[in-house]
């Protein structure tokens, strides 16, 4: 029994050597186990050498009696991603030997167990933490978390994936190309990947880097990587090509140009493989022998990635029919022959000969030249003919054209003669003033020769009537001549000379006259009218000199000659001899003096809208009349006369009466509105017109009726407060007492407050 338990111990403490750390610590030994949960403290164990051996160690296994000595925790795998609204599976973990789990959900603390792992949900994107436990030998261990993170559906990305030619070390940058991205906080640094070399077979792996390079490539090869997230199904993949860049490697087919070749005949052939070895195909396929174009070789990308293609134009002649422009079909007969050109006017000309090879004009009649193309020149297999007729040459026959007077109408000069010639002249029209020649020139192609037209013009004489010295209207009016001193005979229009109105004559010679029109002006000067004025003069006064000269210059007499200051009377001025002058009467009135003897007036009804006041002037004279500062008038009455006292004057017209002017006339009105505002102009209101009538009052009111003031007419008026507050822009209304013409009166009426 006692070897079963030293055995036992020695087991026991073997093994909790090979799962401890032995250590001094204050001259003791201390043995830590964290895998044994069920050590308590002051527990001994005896551990002995040798089987045979008495000596044992003796062990105090002891512990901190503030803490217990727990189980490790479970050993789980987070975080766990899925994409939202996946089908998910129970989470799982990894218990300690002879351990079990246990699973509290969601629950960091506190919470019941479960042996049963749960089902995260996928509905909700975020992360949902879970916990679980373990226990080893009736002791549980802390919490292990497992983050669940549900990612929408393409919520989360590969960021920034591109091709980075920059990457590339430089002796590789001819054979590699380089992908990087950037890596999304989103999803784990795990991804697949699936690359092929210009389409060739697909290459497969993984990485946790956020690059990747392809080596052993062409230049001019391209590699196309996809790339997906390992551990996250729900990120989209993503795929880019990138190309090894072909650098001083490019290559260019060198197929010879084609050289231009006659519609109809064989086309050449297009080569697949260019004379430096690069293949591949041509578009269009087959060269047209009838249409000129260009035809593109395109090298095979994958034999010949760096090569670039090639254009041949190829230009298919047409076939051409010879054209000639100059050749005449007629030609005069003996004229110089023209030379049949050799050489066509198309593009590119067209050379070749004649038959026969000249022209010969001394025959008569029409004759046809045939031109035959040299060879290999693309033309048209129907000849070219040209015929020329050799015709006579004949003269034109225009009529002479008689002399006519200078500056009639002159004929016209026709283009085609009573034969038929058609041409031109030199000058083109004939002139009606001066004499000279006119050469008829046939236009081209005619065989007709040139004809000259003397034409002579006769001039004009001139008359000679001499010029009419202006007269006076009313007098003898002189008398037209109809032939002139120099003998041309003609008619005047008009006819005769008017006395009343100056004006033009024109002198119209006879037809068989060859002579020019005269044109006389004749000025008959208007009577004019003395411009003296009618004036009066007062009775007894000293009467004034009558003037010999009006004020528009004309002298003159007058009849009497003295003005009579006692009576009124007519003087009749007449006017010099040779000045074209009517006589004037003028009157001349005689006023009696100091005949404004008083001046009264009369005021509108007080209050009335439109004052008027009437002035009545007693006397016989002719007078005018003014309202204060005014200007003077004819009439009597001033309307709209603003209220207060005023003045008028009354003048007589002719200065015969002293002027009269009353002062204290009074109109009685009331102000429209007032402005209160202490600035020195219409502060207050009253009726100041009234101001003399002590036994007058105004009571004002506002809108609504209520009471507000009572003024009197001498008093310094309304300063606009109510019971010292100042009242707001608006209208007021007023009723006034007061006498007019010692009747008692009431008076009632609004006006405005303006502030």
């Amino acid at each position: 029994m006692e070897k079963f338990i030293k055995s036992f111990v020695f087991i026991f403490l073997i093994t909790i050597l090979s799962n401890s750390i032995l250590h001094a610590k204050n001259s003791s030994i201390g043995l830590e186990n964290k895998s044994l949960g069920l050590v308590k403290s002051g527990s001994i164990f005896t551990l002995k050498t040798s089987s045979n051996s008495k000596d044992a160690l003796l062990f105090l296994i002891s512990r901190n009696e503030n803490s217990d000595i727990l189980a490790s925790p479970p050993t789980v795998t987070t975080p766990v991603y899925y994409c939202q609204n996946a089908v998910a599976t129970a989470l799982t973990s990894t218990a300690s030997s002879g351990g079990t789990l246990n699973w509290y959900g969601t629950n960091a603390t506190g919470g019941t167990a479960s042996a049963t792992a749960p089902t995260p949900s996928t509905a909700t994107v975020g992360t949902t933490s879970y916990y679980v436990s373990e226990t080893v030998g009736g002791v549980e261990s802390t919490r292990s978390k497992i983050d669940v993170i549900v990612v929408a559906n393409n919520a989360a990305t590969i960021l920034n994936f591109r091709c980075d030619a920059s990457q590339i070390l430089p002796a590789d940058r001819a054979s590699s190309v380089f992908f990087d991205w950037s890596n999304n906080p989103l999803i784990s640094n795990s991804y697949n990947y699936t690359y092929t070399i210009q389409g060739g077979s697909p290459v497969t792996g993984s990485t946790g880097v956020s690059h990747f390079q392809v080596f052993n490539m062409l230049p001019g090869q391209s590699a196309t990587l996809t790339l997906s997230s390992a551990t996250h199904p729900c990120v989209p993949p993503q795929t880019i090509t990138c190309s090894v860049p072909c650098g001083t490697s490019t290559v260019t087919p060198n197929f010879p140009a084609i050289a231009p070749f006659c519609t109809g005949t064989p086309a050449p052939l297009l080569g697949p493989t260019s004379p430096n070895g690069i293949t591949g195909t041509w578009l269009p396929a087959i060269i047209s022998n009838t249409t000129s174009g260009s035809y593109v070789f395109t090298p095979n990308s994958t034999l010949f990635p760096c090569a670039t293609t090639q254009t041949l134009n190829v230009i298919v002649t047409p076939l051409v029919t010879p054209t000639f422009t100059g050749i005449p079909t007629t030609v005069c007969q003996n004229a110089t022959a023209p030379i049949l050109p050799t050489t066509s006017n198309n593009t590119p000309a067209i050379s070749g000969s004649w038959s026969p090879a000249t022209v010969n004009t001394a025959v008569l009649g029409p004759v046809t030249y045939t031109f035959t193309p040299n060879t290999g020149q693309c033309t048209s297999v129907t000849p070219t003919r040209v015929t020329i007729d050799i015709v006579p040459v004949v003269t034109p026959n225009f009529a002479s054209i008689p002399p006519f007077c200078s500056g009639t109408t002159a004929p016209l000069l026709v283009n085609t003669s009573p034969n038929g010639i058609v041409g031109t002249w030199a000058p083109s029209t004939i002139s009606n003033t001066v004499s000279r020649n006119y050469v008829f020139t046939p236009n081209p192609n005619q065989c007709a020769t040139t004809q000259t037209l003397s034409v002579t013009i006769i001039p004009k004489g001139t008359p000679n009537f001499p010029a009419i010295a202006p007269f006076c209207s009313g007098s003898t009016a002189p008398i037209l001549a109809t032939t002139s001193p120099n003998g041309i005979t003609g008619t005047w229009s008009p006819s005769t000379v008017s006395n009343t109105t100056s004006g033009s004559y024109v002198f119209t010679p006879n037809a068989s006259e060859c002579a020019n029109s005269q044109t006389l002006a004749v000025t008959v000067t208007p009577l004019v009218q003395p411009n003296f004025s009618n004036f009066s003069i007062c009775m007894g006064g000293i009467p004034p000199i009558l003037n010999t000269t009006s004020p528009n210059g004309i002298s003159g007499t007058w009849l009497p000659a003295i003005v009579n200051n006692m009576a009124s009377g007519a003087y009749v001025f007449s006017p010099n001899s040779n000045q074209c002058a009517t006589s004037q009467t003028i009157n001349v009135t005689v006023t009696p003096s100091n005949t404004l003897l008083d001046v009264d007036w009369t005021v509108s009804e007080a209050f009335a809208k439109n004052q008027i006041v009437t002035v009545i002037a007693t006397g016989t004279g002719d007078y005018l009349y003014q309202l204060d500062d005014g200007p003077f008038q004819e009439s009597p009455v001033f309307e709209y006369v603003s209220l207060g006292t005023h003045s008028v004057t009354v003048i007589d017209k002719n200065g015969c009466s002293p002027p009269i002017t009353r002062t204290n006339v009074l109109v009685i009105n009331y102000p429209k509105f007032f402005t209160p505002n202490a600035d020195g102009y219409n502060d207050t209101w009253n009726v100041f017109a009234l101001q003399d009538q002590l036994n007058s009052k105004i009571l004002i009111f506002d809108r609504h009726g209520k009471f507000l003031k009572e003024i009197f007419p001498n008093g310094t008026g309304w300063d606009g407060t109510y019971i010292g507050q100042p009242m707001p822009a608006n209208d007021y209304w007023f009723s006034i007492e007061y006498t007019e013409q010692d009747i008692p009166k009431k008076f009632k009426s609004h006006f405005s407050l303006k502030r």
